[in-house]
């Protein structure tokens, strides 16, 4: 079976079981009011969507590191580090909305929350405009060889396409 198929397995699984077990991780607290009922179903939708991206986090971390090994960042550590960093920043979700109903109204442990989630989410975002802007030297040359190739080849450049 291809890694894709392994991929959408586990994010499926994975997925099912945090939508099915995160209330029980994190049980409701009493002083979070209920949602009106024509808006309960958008937040059990995205509470689907928010387990299934940790589900995907989760395959991620199991089958994507072939993906970002062979990434021209320049140093071994920059790889791995964006590894992580794309891990959490499409597994976070879950547990962070999960811990805010937990929470409920307790503001000092709410500060706790944001700067957990929101500042590492931040620390995501640098790293991966980071990543882009080393890797996009080495895009521009590899396109640029491979046009020079097709054109020897006899084939037609297409700039649109790139």
């Amino acid at each position: 079976m291809s890694r894709s198929w392994w991929m959408l397995i586990v994010t499926i699984v994975i997925g099912l079981t945090a939508f099915v077990g995160g209330p029980h991780i994190w049980p409701m607290a009493p002083d979070v009011p209920m949602p009106p009922a024509n808006l309960l179903p958008g937040y059990i939708v995205l509470s689907a969507i928010e387990a299934l991206a940790f589900g995907f986090a989760v395959a991620f971390a199991l089958f994507g590191w072939p993906a970002i090994r062979g990434l021209g960042l320049g140093a071994a550590w920059l790889n791995k580090w964006l590894f992580v960093t794309l891990c959490w920043f499409m597994g976070n979700w879950w547990m962070h909305d999960s811990l805010h109903m937990h929470n409920g109204m307790n503001m000092h442990h709410l500060l706790f929350i944001e700067v957990g989630f929101h500042i590492t989410m931040l620390i995501c975002g640098v790293t991966m405009a980071l990543s882009f802007v080393r890797l996009a030297p080495h895009s521009r040359r590899q396109n640029g060889r491979e046009r020079a190739e097709a054109r020897a080849d006899g084939g037609v450049e297409a700039d649109w396409l790139c």
